[in-house]
């Protein structure tokens, strides 16, 4: 084995890579193919899929329209509050950050928490995002159907160019 060429131990590992290859389109075992078939009526029930976003599958809650018009008008007003950090025009493909924050908001406008949820970890990107969020407190004031329960709570995206300027993604046109 001490004298084995680089070519010899190459062609080993490729012979072991096509044996393992070779492997995955075999038969199934005995057991497995000599199962009885599945009743006509099973055969005709439609299929569980096993992927999690087939089309069969549990649907995505239908938006609102009402937070979706809040949602615009509070970014409007954090756009407004910090406009001397906003670039222009529409985001880079290369975003220096990508920042989520979640937001509560009580039934006047007043942000009551906020927290980081997504970051790639700057800490100055972080809070500006969060200063810029304070700034524009109190953001205008939800309807009443969506504050119903107490607080509405909301996730807002900061899209940092490479300037440490920011666009917030409800307010920003498609990038780059």
């Amino acid at each position: 084995m001490k004298n084995m060429q680089p070519r010899n131990w190459l062609s080993i590992g490729l012979a072991a890579l096509i044996g393992v290859i070779s492997g995955c389109g075999s038969t199934p075992p005995a057991s497995q193919a000599s199962a009885p078939a599945a009743p006509a009526a099973a055969a005709a029930a439609p299929s569980q899929s096993p992927w999690p976003f087939a089309s069969s599958g549990p649907r995505l809650a239908a938006r609102d329209p009402a937070l979706d018009r809040w949602k615009r008008a509070a970014a409007e007003r954090i756009h407004e509050k910090n406009r001397d950090l906003l670039f222009e025009g529409r985001p880079h493909h290369l975003l220096q950050a990508v920042i989520v924050v979640e937001v509560a908001v009580d039934k006047s406008g007043n942000v009551t928490r906020s927290r980081v949820l997504r970051s790639p970890g700057i800490a100055s990107l972080n809070n500006t995002a969060l200063r810029t969020l304070k700034t524009a407190s109190p953001l205008p004031a939800p309807p009443s159907a969506l504050v119903a329960k107490g607080s509405l709570v909301y996730w807002e995206t900061w899209l940092f160019n490479n300037d440490s300027r920011f666009q917030l993604r409800t307010l920003a046109m498609p990038q780059e």
